[in-house]
């Protein structure tokens, strides 16, 4: 009788790992009914929860800390927007967030790649403004050259030089860029041309 007891008082037996999934998809079905209601704390519970696995996913993905960072800040930012959108009879609370994640980490990746095209087409266009200077030229012709440049970028319209400067010293898209200004992208692609070509001008004069 006496062990019989012991082993009904004994310890229950240890959740298994499916058991412990569910008690964890149960807690973030309830963080995201409550953030759906606005309410902040639930927010700030799930980022504890939850924010180690998604940042460790993205970390992998972006191979970037700082973009990484940014990226679950944003993911968080969706997460409280779209939490009254969740529903749990099409997935599991931690997939729909590891899909959100995900969703933003390919965004950035997309504008990684197209911003590095970018940069890249910029630097053919730089290369083929550059004037030629000997290996031999002296110091100050080299530095007069560089003014030249400087003068010549900033004699441009207003609209031409900060294009130009946004896409070459900041390797912005021609649509980052528009979107920035607040204008068409066609006006922006047509200043840049311009640009482009009013700087060929300036410097093929002061080759000369």
């Amino acid at each position: 009788m006496e062990s019989t007891e012991n082993q009904i008082a004994g310890k229950p037996e240890e959740p298994t790992a499916g058991g412990q999934e569910d008690v964890q998809a149960r807690e973030d079905a309830r963080l995201l009914a409550a953030i759906a209601e606005g309410d902040q704390h639930a927010l700030a519970a799930l980022y504890r929860h939850r924010g180690s696995l998604l940042y460790s996913l993205l970390l992998r993905m972006l191979v970037n800390e700082m973009e990484a960072q940014e990226v679950m800040q944003d993911t968080f930012v969706q997460i409280w927007r779209r939490a009254h959108a969740y529903d749990p009879e099409r997935s599991m609370p931690v997939a729909w967030m590891i899909m959100i994640a995900r969703g933003l980490a390919v965004d950035r990746l997309r504008a990684r790649s197209r911003r590095s095209a970018t940069i890249a087409a910029y630097e053919q266009e730089v290369a083929s403004l550059e004037v030629e200077v000997n290996c031999g030229a002296r110091q100050t012709e080299r530095d007069e050259l560089a003014m030249a440049c400087a003068a010549a970028l900033h004699s441009l319209p207003e609209p031409q030089g900060r294009a130009l400067q946004l896409a070459f010293f900041r390797g912005w898209t021609h649509e980052e860029i528009a979107n920035a200004v607040g204008e068409p992208l066609g006006t922006i692609k047509a200043r840049i041309r311009r640009g482009l070509l009013s700087l060929r001008k300036a410097l093929k004069d002061y080759h000369a």
